[in-house]
């Protein structure tokens, strides 16, 4: 559970804002083993051109090199042609496997914009 905002709270980088240009894209893997609780997850995608649009989720696996599967509660509104988003969504790290990523999928043309996922959590012993 995110208690204190401030001093308690760390920055995820579960993908850094990256050019999401074609296909799909994943984020290097993320490990929960010192998180607890709640997490924040804020989605922040820029306007990707004409009739392209981002489909943004969270993955998850029991090992860093195993194979990743959709986190329940874990995707994000698909954003309209063009358009920007910005989005947040919880998920309990209690819920989930021990590694995370992020998947971005790009349709509708070769998009010129960034997306960025992070996430706000706790630690479990801090």
């Amino acid at each position: 559970m995110l208690h204190n905002l401030g001093s308690k709270t760390y920055l995820l980088a579960v993908r850094p804002n990256a050019l999401a240009n074609t296909g799909t894209q994943t984020g290097s893997a993320i490990d929960l083993n010192d998180y607890e609780g709640d997490i924040a997850f804020v989605l922040d995608a820029s306007a990707g051109g004409a009739s392209v649009t981002y489909a943004v989720k969270l993955t998850e696996s029991d090992t860093e090199g195993g194979s990743y599967t959709d986190v329940s509660g874990g995707a994000f509104t698909t954003t309209d042609a063009n358009s920007a988003l910005q989005e947040k969504i919880f998920v309990n790290s209690n819920d989930m496997k021990r590694y995370i990523k992020s998947s971005v999928t790009i349709a509708g043309g070769t998009g010129t914009g960034f997306v960025s996922v992070t996430g706000l959590a706790a630690k479990k012993y801090d």
